[in-house]
């Protein structure tokens, strides 16, 4: 059969263990760094080889103090690096690219320095015989983290009218909310009056001495609907207050006028947030009751506040239940997001359950969903979900990764295809996932009788506590099958092998049909992979990712070194760059989210990824997602504090 040339290559995730051979201690060194130094170095024909691999590396050694947080950088535009050590206890250290940095081939390994005195690295690079200049830097890690921008509040006087403008060009940015802030001294027993329009639905908050803070998004003293904030304050104490300038919705920009003065005519103060609001612990239920005595809502309803701290990535659940009227919660968050819930299930009582954005001091109202309502209720906080433990477990991957870039004549070959599938594997040892038993295939070792016989091996292990994955970066085909009625086509879709050989998806469809994996993922970076997805997630608890559909070629995605876009943006994604909420977890929802703002964002939202038929029709490629009964939150990936540790011999 004649093979069209794939222009886009899938990536299989096989894994079996790695050799990684300690830099040798006792010959020279090619060069020493300091905290805080850089180097610049050059890998060349006639540097040492690493074991059998082939790679070129340089030696350099680490001097720090015992116990000191360093990041060691390699990075080049002549090859792919990897930076490996081993430190005196045996733990061995591996990185080909910087988890904090999305499609880089640059490394980064961050350690804490065991004891004062030297430690060797190796710089080396990722593929055999490459070779090039580099630059390798020593740094702190804490240097490496990225520091919130702080600009500096303007001064303003009450009585005072300033005009700006919110923008994403040099403007604060928190929780998504562009922000401008104004500082003026007060005085105790000050009464002021603060008002906000603009071309947005605007929002005012004040901060004040002794935790006070007030804040408004639609002026409640209009005698109409409007977008404009007003803040009427009476100040605790004399100090420094600051005036927060912001956007109701996220990313907002435009215009407006902030008007400052004294509250002269009487008009009630706006609400604190969180005044009066009793201190709410994590893992306590209270038991209260809504009385004629409470504060109310304008529109009626009995309420009593709560407060509580809360950190980004914290997964909480807040329980209001009541046996004597039907509940209601309001959540107000830090920046002033505020979130309602009446109704949970088919009950009257309301839980709220999600990770939260922001740090800080999370205001809680408990209520009824009618006027006038009282009686006793319940109300817990707790940390976790029903989907997220607050500390969950590492789940353990067994996977078979396969990456075939040599096809030794038999079709032709393809770029970066074998390295999506080693880079993955070696992704999956750093995350501490990877279990031993699972298996990587390259090139010609990625046969398809041998594709078989780890399959058999491999998929007989992944028990309901873990994950199998099946990784497949290479060629994809068609073939006739007018006698499968299921192929609205009359096409079976297929993945070509080293030898040739051709595994169709009815085939692949069986040799799944008796795992026991707690999750199945398939990720198949492949031309007209998409046309597996019918036949392979037809059972709970199997997710399917493809790089295009069913009758499409995919790309290679050649500026980022890799085989294809679903390969890399896997890869980066699973690694941290997924975890959107920051928890140190990434759920389905998340990776499904990141893949495909990443397709978006390679073409700037539109279609560039050149794709066509088997006859030559031209299109654009488009990833395939089909998460079938995993839901959103389930977690796949939980990440660890280090990167770029890996276990002892095995």
């Amino acid at each position: 059969m004649i093979m069209k040339s794939k222009i886009l290559a899938s990536c299989g995730v096989a894994m079996m263990a790695i050799a990684l051979s300690p830099p040798v201690m006792g010959q020279a060194q090619d060069g020493a760094l300091t905290l805080g130094q850089t180097a610049q170095g050059e890998l060349e024909a006639g540097d040492q080889v690493s074991g059998g691999k082939g790679q070129y590396y340089d030696e350099w050694t680490l001097r720090a103090s015992a116990g000191q947080q360093v990041s060691v950088i390699l990075e080049s535009d002549a090859f792919d690096t990897k930076l490996e050590a081993q430190l005196p206890d045996g733990t061995r250290l591996v990185n080909d690219d910087n988890h904090w940095v999305p499609e880089t081939t640059n490394s980064r390994l961050d350690l804490v320095m065991p004891a004062s005195g030297e430690l060797a690295v190796r710089a080396q690079s990722f593929r055999p015989q490459e070779n090039g200049a580099y630059t390798i830097r020593l740094v702190p890690t804490d240097r490496l983290q990225v520091a919130e921008t702080v600009i500096a509040p303007q001064t303003i006087s009450i009585g005072q009218t300033r005009n700006g403008s919110l923008s994403s060009d040099g403007d604060a940015e928190v929780n998504g909310r562009y922000t401008d802030r104004f500082v003026f001294r007060g005085t105790r027993g000050q009464r002021i009056d603060l008002r906000a329009s603009g071309d947005f639905d605007t929002m005012l908050t004040l901060i004040g001495p002794d935790n006070f803070r007030v804040r408004n998004d639609d002026d409640s003293t209009a005698r109409e609907p409007t977008l404009n904030s007003r803040v009427l304050a009476t100040l605790p104490a004399d100090g420094e207050y600051t005036i927060a300038v912001t956007s109701y919705g996220r990313g907002s920009t435009g215009d407006y006028e902030l008007a400052t003065g004294l509250n002269r005519n009487g008009v009630a103060d706006t609400a604190m947030i969180g005044g009066n609001a009793a201190p709410l612990s994590f893992g306590r239920t209270l038991t209260s009751e809504l009385g004629k005595d409470d504060e109310t809502l304008g529109s009626g309803e009995y309420l009593e506040r709560y407060s509580f701290e809360g950190r980004r990535g914290q997964p909480v659940t807040i329980d209001l239940s009541s046996d004597e009227f039907d509940t209601y919660l309001i959540l107000q968050s830090p920046s002033g997001e505020q979130v309602d819930i009446d109704d949970t299930g088919e009950s009257l009582n309301s839980r709220f359950e999600r990770v939260l954005e922001e740090d800080g001091i999370y205001t809680l109202i408990a209520t009824s969903y009618a006027p006038g309502e009282t009686g006793a209720f319940r109300l817990a906080l707790s940390e976790g979900t029903t989907r997220i433990p607050a500390n969950p477990e590492q789940r353990q991957v067994f996977a078979i990764s396969v990456g075939i870039a040599d096809y030794g004549g038999n079709t032709s070959d393809l770029s970066f295809t074998d390295s999506d599938a080693a880079k993955l594997y070696q992704k999956f040892e750093e995350l501490g996932m990877l279990r031993q038993e699972s298996i990587l295939l390259t090139n010609q070792d990625a046969t398809l009788p041998e594709f078989r016989r780890a399959f058999q091996r491999v998929a007989a292990q992944a028990g309901p506590d873990d994950i199998f994955l099946f990784f497949f970066s290479g060629h994809g085909n068609q073939i006739d099958d007018p006698n499968d009625r299921a192929e609205l086509d009359g096409r079976d879709e297929t993945l070509v092998f080293g030898d040739g050989e051709e595994l169709t998806d009815d085939e692949l469809a069986q040799m799944f049909a008796g795992l026991n994996a707690g999750t199945t993922m398939i990720v198949l970076d492949a031309c007209f992979s998409g046309g597996f997805e019918r036949d392979l997630i037809t059972r709970p608890n199997m997710m399917g990712l493809f790089s295009s559909e069913e009758d499409l070629t995919s790309l290679v995605a050649s500026e980022f070194n890799a085989g294809g876009y679903l390969s890399r943006f896997f890869s980066d994604g699973v690694a941290g760059q997924a975890d959107d909420n920051a928890d140190g977890n990434i759920t389905a929802g998340e990776l499904v989210s990141y893949l495909r703002y990443r397709f978006r964002e390679q073409c700037d939202g539109r279609n560039c990824i050149e794709a066509e038929t088997g006859d030559a029709q031209r299109n654009h490629q488009e990833l395939v997602v089909q998460r079938g009964s995993v839901e959103v939150d389930d977690i796949l990936v939980t990440l660890p504090e280090r990167f770029g540790v890996m276990s002892g011999a095995r």
